[in-house]
């Protein structure tokens, strides 16, 4: 192949902080961005000299239209593997539109939750979209342009029709290491307490059957433990100094995982870490060898206080689970941050208020209150289309919940707005929580990150 093929990978510029990754796109709730990862793993298929490479991450590196175009224009990509996201879709497309105008030849393919179904439609309506990448760990788009017959995880136009090639569950892969030196920016999470920060990925959705979550519909895939092992050697001679492994739920493979924890701890890799997981999956056991291995917090969807709604949510676990792994994670000293969902149909102000104080009663380091969003493609949004909460022409979300979607039916968009911000001042501002948040810092970045992540949350609450 000649090395004048030329691939882009393009975050695309946004009015604000738009996280439009791993198909659950949002506004960022305070000035956190993570690397964008459906393009950093699509870059491990794309080797040097065969392709030209640029990335171009306009929310990073703060790149206006204007620019992006000019830039676009500049390096003539043949090919560009965009994200899109249904919390920008307006802005997205808009901006796709004119790429294509000013790049006429360029084959654009977009991975992103705004795209996931009804693809004919999503062809018919946007001319400029010629691939849809269903699933960024697998490398459909390659093997589409280089004319392979192994194509996967992908939607494309061909001859006036589109054809779609799904993906399956598979085995554990070999996949190559992602060009992390690529996206070396500007990225930063609340919970780093070092830089340059790198995101990983070792498996790629999720089997557990949540209903609110498009992760379940995906086909369950992890990387075997030398491919996962061989990307952390490289960051770490590349001068990284925290990772944020990206997994829906890290140690759902035990035998892979439990391999590359070893490693680290034999190796001395000396490298913190975070990642999210679920209460249901790890054990005492488990839970050292994280924090031997350099864990210094885990996010687990926590959800409700309400066991009736974790089961007809499908959660698969109990509060009292919940509490056991909260405790064991604080006894252990590894920090927890517990997410949880607030207006799903039918919920009431005294069930949000209870979550409120449930979240408080198991003692979470950090809280993320999120907002319910019927989201493409699960069976939440059948139920909110159900109960006529939603029409199906909705399109334009915001998994944060910082534009509310839809009320329960009990409480309007206005209340669950109130009601969130109470739950962030009501956690948040807790004299006591702050105290003990100040004396927790342990160097001047960490200090740093809480001031300007609290600034940014205090400015969402004022607005």
């Amino acid at each position: 192949m000649s090395s004048s093929k030329r691939i882009l990978f393009l975050n695309p510029p946004g009015k604000k902080i738009y996280i439009r990754d791993y198909y659950c796109s949002k506004v960022s709730k305070a000035y956190y961005l993570p690397q964008p990862v459906d393009l950093l793993m699509q870059s491990a298929f794309f080797n040097e000299p065969d392709y030209k490479i640029l990335v171009m991450d306009c929310i990073a590196e703060k790149i206006s239209e204007t620019n992006a175009y000019k830039k676009i224009k500049c390096f003539k990509p043949n090919y560009i593997i965009g994200q899109i996201g249904a919390v920008s879709l307006i802005e997205d497309q808009l901006f796709y539109n004119i790429v294509k105008k000013e790049n006429p030849n360029t084959i654009i393919a977009c991975s992103g939750d705004a795209l996931l179904e009804k693809y004919g439609e999503k062809f018919q309506k946007y001319k400029w979209l010629d691939a849809i990448i269903t699933n960024f760990f697998k490398n459909g788009f390659r093997q589409l342009i280089e004319g392979g017959e192994k194509i996967e995880g992908l939607v494309y136009r061909q001859e006036g029709e589109f054809v779609v090639k799904d993906s399956k569950r598979s085995k554990p892969m070999d996949m190559a290491v992602p060009k992390q030196h690529f996206f070396m920016g500007n990225y930063r999470m609340p919970f780093a307490n070092a830089f340059p920060m790198a995101t990983v990925l070792t498996n790629y959705a999720c089997p557990y059957p949540c209903t609110f979550c498009i992760m379940s519909t995906l086909p369950y895939t992890t990387r075997t433990a030398a491919s996962i092992i061989t990307e952390l050697k490289e960051l770490k001679a590349k001068g990284y100094k925290f990772i944020y492994f990206s997994d829906q739920t890290f140690f759902q493979s035990k035998t892979i995982t439990r391999e590359v924890l070893e490693w680290m701890i034999e190796d001395n890799y000396g490298i913190n870490w975070m990642c999210f997981s679920r209460v249901d999956v790890l054990n005492e056991k488990e839970l050292r060898l994280m924090k031997a291995a350099g864990c210094t917090l885990i996010m687990f969807g926590v959800e409700w206080a309400e066991d009736d709604l974790l089961t007809h949510y499908k959660k698969h676990y109990t509060t009292q689970q919940i509490e056991k792994t909260f405790a064991l994670s604080k006894k252990i000293g590894i920090k927890r941050l517990g997410t949880f969902l607030i207006g799903v149909p039918g919920q009431s102000k005294a069930s949000i208020l209870n979550t409120i104080a449930f979240a408080k009663k198991i003692d979470a380091d950090y809280a993320s209150f999120n907002v319910a969003v019927p989201r493409s493609n699960t069976s939440f949004r059948t139920e909110a289309l159900k109960e006529g909460l939603i029409d199906d022409s909705l399109e334009v979300m915001d998994q944060s919940g910082n534009e509310v979607t839809i009320g329960t039916g009990l409480l309007s968009r206005k209340e669950l707005q109130q009601l969130k911000n109470k739950a962030y001042r009501s956690f948040y501002f807790r004299p006591k929580y702050i105290l003990k948040r100040l004396l927790s810092l342990r160097n001047w970045t960490e200090l740093k990150i809480h001031f300007k992540e609290g600034w940014y949350i205090l400015k969402s609450l004022l607005n």
